[in-house]
């Protein structure tokens, strides 16, 4: 093992420990209802259904419109959860590795930005301009992915990647885009239905600060 693998290694598992501390804290202080977990679980396999069919093709997948929906409707915490398990439950049967941590942070500060700015969003040119902008955003996240496999860390090596992935980026974009104004009352509708359901009748609410 190379000292760069062993790095990656070792950011990987502080990442890895990091995000579920920031779980456990966070049910923790919510202290959820086997409910609210339930919900939680759907979104998550919602949102992995919307990337596994189509991981074949060029960054088209509707899990990122799931994940904004997600912090949209439920707040940024759930958002932010639902982004992050949404990363590690699709790379367990698409392939798991060092490059995960780096979709966990993109989809995780995705859903987590979402939830901050869900009455922005309600306009639709700034919805669609905040897909379309993450699309660009979680790919740079991701391309860092590649520093273990250059031989020089440079500004022209970052360049040289981030170019490289503007193609997936901008598909990545303009789905966000198409879903995020085609399909947003619907889901929006469909979520909010869940969110009186699994939400609005506990005593303890799992996220005090859910948008209605």
């Amino acid at each position: 093992m190379d000292s760069l693998t062993l790095i990656s290694l070792i950011v990987f598992l502080i990442l890895i420990i990091g995000v579920i501390l920031c779980i456990f804290r966070y049910f923790e202080k919510s202290k959820p209802s086997v409910e609210s977990m339930v919900l939680i679980a759907i979104l998550v396999a919602i949102a992995s259904l919307g990337r596994l069919p189509t991981a074949a093709l060029l960054s088209i997948q509707a899990s990122s419109f799931i994940i904004i929906m997600a912090g949209i409707v439920f707040g940024k915490e759930i958002g932010f959860i639902t982004g992050v398990l949404t990363a590690v439950v699709t790379d367990l049967f698409l392939g798991i590795g060092y490059w995960t941590v780096f979709q966990m942070i993109g989809w995780g500060l995705m859903g987590l930005t979402a939830g901050m700015f869900s009455f922005k969003l309600e306009n639709v040119y700034i919805r669609a301009g905040f897909g379309f902008i993450w699309g660009f955003f979680y790919g740079w996240i991701t391309d860092l992915s590649m520093l273990p496999f250059l031989s020089t860390i440079d500004l022209n090596a970052f360049l040289g990647i981030f170019a490289a992935s503007v193609p997936f980026d901008l598909s990545h974009g303009v789905t966000n885009v198409i879903l995020l104004v085609l399909l947003y009352g619907l889901f929006k509708r469909i979520f909010n239905r869940a969110k009186d359901k699994f939400i609005s009748n506990q005593t303890e609410p799992l996220n005090k600060g859910v948008n209605t």
